[in-house]
């Protein structure tokens, strides 16, 4: 569950950040030229992660450690994918792995 919050929140900054007038047009997942032709959308839908991202957290932890884990999730990964997407070290095989040794480490390591 800590897994597809995390996930949640990648995909939906990412899809904030790639419909910014700032950010120079990569393609690095290989959706960017559909997502610049509907930014409206984008935006939108990146909201409504990033809602489904908060309320899955907050139903992990309770609502005040789940707000706080929810803000911790979210400026550390935006801040990987401003640093990392220039310099193209975001991508589908990297995000691939990164959720993969996510839900193995989320469902090996059991913490009671």
């Amino acid at each position: 569950m800590i897994t597809l919050s995390i996930l949640l929140v990648i995909i939906a900054f990412y899809l904030h950040y790639t419909t910014s007038q700032k950010m120079k047009s990569e393609n690095v997942l290989g959706i960017e030229p559909l997502l610049n032709q509907h930014t409206n959308l984008c935006k939108i839908l990146s909201y409504i992660l990033l809602s489904i991202s908060c309320i899955l957290t907050i139903n992990v932890f309770g609502l005040a450690a789940g707000m706080f884990s929810f803000v911790i999730y979210l400026m550390t990964f935006g801040s990987l994918i401003i640093l990392l997407v220039p310099l193209q070290l975001f991508n589908y095989k990297s995000l691939s792995l990164f959720t993969l040794m996510c839900f193995v480490l989320e469902f090996v390591v059991r913490i009671p």
